[in-house]
């Protein structure tokens, strides 16, 4: 069977469980932390798909773990529930999958969509940047009817402007950007000339 299709699968019942507990938001935040980690720590990746050498019970200590690197974090009923399900079922090692397409629906099935503001190092203050991300939040809203969940980044490369990217849209409005738009401009208009 196709992965995506079981990963989909899983993450519509993991979607269920927590519009049934109402423990939605405690889920997402953890499984987030999670996919995080899974992506950034590849011998936690290894070690939750190995079967030989890893018992499945210490497979959950090491989520536990994870989480436990966050303070205040207790990994929330249904997500143990959840990862103990996927290793009975012998797809831990789809858990990636499964988490990433569960935040996906997550946060469709709640009218939000996620983005990414890149700020260069050199802005003026941190009002200003709140208020761009307000406007850039009623923007959104106003055109698709969604809330924008709004990640904030510093780019040392960028020299002014911004970069937002918005599921899988891109508006590059950096200074550097717009400079290359002028410089291909520019050109263009030369060989016309000659």
């Amino acid at each position: 069977m196709n992965t995506g299709i079981i990963a989909s699968r899983y993450a519509t019942a993991l979607l269920k469980l927590v519009d049934e507990t109402g423990g939605g938001e405690a889920v997402v935040s953890q499984v987030e932390i999670l996919s995080n980690a899974l992506d950034a720590m590849p011998d936690l990746r290894r070690a939750i798909g190995d079967s030989r050498t890893v018992p499945p019970e210490s497979k959950v200590s090491l989520f536990e773990a994870v989480l436990g690197e966050m303070p205040k974090t207790v990994m929330a009923p249904e997500l143990r529930k959840f990862i103990a399900l996927l290793i009975r079922n012998g797809r831990i090692g789809d858990c990636r999958l499964v988490f990433n397409s569960f935040v996906s629906m997550y946060y469709k099935s709640r009218g939000i969509v996620r983005g990414r503001l890149i700020l260069p190092s050199s802005t003026d203050s941190s009002t200003s940047s709140r208020k761009l991300e307000e406007s850039l939040k009623e923007l959104i809203a106003t055109r698709t009817g969604k809330k924008l969940l709004l990640k904030t980044e510093v780019d040392e490369s960028l020299i002014g402007g911004f970069v937002l990217e918005v599921e899988d849209q891109l508006l590059d409005a950096s200074v550097s950007h717009q400079l290359e738009i002028i410089k291909r401009q520019f050109i263009e208009r030369n060989r016309r000339i000659v």
